[in-house]
C-alpha cells in the first residue's frame, strides 16, 4: 500500500536505520565507480601510445564486456568476502571494461591532420597526447561515465542480493523474502531516488567540462 510504503521511508528515515543503508549503498557505488572509470579510461587512452598493444587487447575487452558480470560476482564475493570490497570490485569489474572501451573509441576518433599540426610545428607525442588525444576523447569519456554510473548501481545491488547485511539491496532482498512488499516497495523507491541524482551529477560535470557540446546539442534541437 502506499501509505505503508511512505510510512516505512518516515519511520525508517528517522530512526537512521534507512540512512545507514542508504550511505552504505552510495559508499560502494561511489568507490567502485570512481576506481572502475579511472583506470578503465586511463588504459584506453594509454593504449594510444602502442597501436600493437591496442590491436592485441581489444579482442579480451569486446569478451570482457559481454560476459555477464553475475557469473563473475560470486567469484569476487569468495575472494574478497561479504564485506565492502567485494561490491566494490564487482562495481569495478564493470566500470573498467565499459571505461576502457570507451576511452579507446574516443582515441580512435582523434582528427590525425590536427596531431600532425602539432607534430609540424615541433610538438612532441606527448603534446599531441595531452592538447589533441585527451580533448577529443573527452566526450566518449563522459559518456561512458554516464553509462558507468548505472552499471555501478546495479553492480553493487547484485552483491548486496547474493551476500550482504547492509545496503538498499539487502533491503529489497531481506524484505522481499518475508513477503513485506511495502517495505521492498520503499527500498526500491530509495534506489530510484538515489539513480535519480547520481545521473544528474554526471550531467552536471559534462556540463563543466563540455559546454561547447551542450550549447551544440541545444542548437540542434531548435
Amino acid at each position: 500500500q502506499p501509505s505503508e510504503v511512505v510510512s516505512y521511508l518516515v519511520t525508517r528515515t528517522l530512526d537512521g536505520y534507512l540512512v545507514v543503508n542508504t550511505w552504505v549503498t552510495v559508499y560502494e557505488v561511489v568507490l567502485g565507480f570512481v576506481v572502475g572509470s579511472v583506470l578503465g579510461t586511463a588504459l584506453g587512452l594509454g593504449l594510444w601510445w602502442s597501436p600493437y598493444l591496442s590491436r592485441v587487447l581489444e579482442p579480451y575487452a569486446v569478451v570482457l564486456n559481454a560476459t555477464p558480470k553475475i557469473v563473475i560476482a560470486p567469484i569476487l564475493i569468495v575472494w574478497f568476502g561479504i564485506g565492502l570490497a567485494s561490491k566494490v570490485m564487482i562495481a569495478v569489474s564493470i566500470c573498467a571494461v565499459v571505461a576502457w572501451l570507451g576511452a579507446f573509441d574516443g582515441v580512435r576518433a582523434t582528427d590525425t591532420d590536427h596531431a600532425d599540426m602539432v607534430r609540424a610545428v615541433g610538438g612532441r607525442k606527448r603534446d599531441v597526447f595531452f592538447k589533441i588525444v585527451v580533448p577529443t576523447s573527452l566526450p566518449w569519456i563522459l559518456t561512458t561515465m554516464r553509462i558507468n554510473i548505472g552499471l555501478a548501481l546495479i553492480g553493487v545491488i547484485t552483491g548486496e542480493f547474493l551476500s550482504s547485511t547492509q545496503g538498499l539491496g539487502y533491503l529489497v532482498d531481506s524484505t522481499a523474502k518475508l513477503y513485506q512488499l511495502s517495505h521492498t516497495f520503499a527500498a526500491l523507491v530509495m534506489i530510484a531516488a538515489l539513480a535519480a541524482v547520481q545521473f544528474w551529477l554526471v550531467g552536471l560535470l559534462e556540463k563543466k567540462l563540455l559546454p561547447w557540446a551542450r550549447e551544440a546539442e541545444l542548437e540542434f534541437i531548435s
